[in-house]
């Protein structure tokens, strides 16, 4: 779906939506019914800290873009995952704060936004017709991907499998398809827009953190996807009110 708004209306818009909480909520959604509430009340703090980790391999791909050559995408790929999977496991063994925690994400996610507004976005001008095979090759990427970040608490302890419900499961089949059919410029676009999405992830697990218990999974999923797209909204209207992005 994000691959179709990327090449039929704009890279950037399909970066923003893959910043928001898709990735994470299915994830969570999916530990809570399997490991119970508790669990995902354990996990939910750690999943903040995950973004940590979800920056540096954002990061990490829109910096391996600015090579081009006969193996960029491996490259990119490559890079990023490192960068991801290095943070990642330092801090699955740094207890997330309550406060502290979300306060940095949110702030280094805002420093990210205002930093990667100021670079040009590329649109895709060659229209590339998709074929069956191509449609059935992203939904099985997809659904791989959150097949095994949503198996991972039978197989790791609680903060590692939070750490990973971060994991950027929607933005990186974008990102291989938008590299593979089109240029390194057009997965650049669609990166440097995803951490102004990505900071409501941080509203959606603290609201998930206090409500699961409290409400249910249902109506605490309900609610925390409002609060995050609410605050997506109210984020954009700040940071353009003051001229700090475009």
């Amino acid at each position: 779906m994000l691959s179709y708004i990327a090449e039929k209306l704009n890279p950037k818009i399909s970066g923003i939506l893959a910043g928001l909480p898709v990735g994470s909520s299915i994830t969570l959604l999916f530990f809570a019914l399997e490991n119970g509430v508790d669990y995902v009340t354990k996990v939910a703090l750690y999943n903040i800290h995950g973004l940590f980790a979800a920056l540096a391999f954002s990061i990490g791909y829109y910096i391996s873009t600015f090579y081009k050559g006969k193996f960029e995408v491996f490259l990119s790929l490559i890079i990023s995952f490192l960068s991801y999977l290095i943070i990642a496991f330092i801090l699955a063994y740094v207890p997330p704060h309550i406060i502290f925690t979300p306060l940095i994400v949110i702030s280094l996610m805002i420093i990210a936004t205002i930093y990667f507004s100021k670079k040009e976005n590329f649109s895709i001008d060659k229209k590339i017709k998709t074929s069956v095979s191509d449609i059935f090759f992203r939904i099985f990427l997809t659904i791989s991907i959150f097949l095994i970040v949503t198996s991972l608490p039978k197989y790791v302890p609680s903060n590692i499998a939070g750490i990973f419900s971060a994991f950027p499961s929607v933005l990186l089949p974008l990102l291989l398809i938008i590299h593979f059919r089109h240029s390194n410029l057009q997965a650049r676009t669609i990166i440097k827009n995803t951490p102004f999405g990505l900071s409501s992830v941080v509203i959606y697990s603290l609201v998930v953190y206090f409500t699961y218990g409290r409400w249910g999974i249902a109506l605490g999923t309900i609610i925390a996807l409002a609060c995050s797209l609410l605050y997506v909204l109210v984020q954009g209207k700040v940071l353009k009110a003051l001229n700090l992005i475009k």
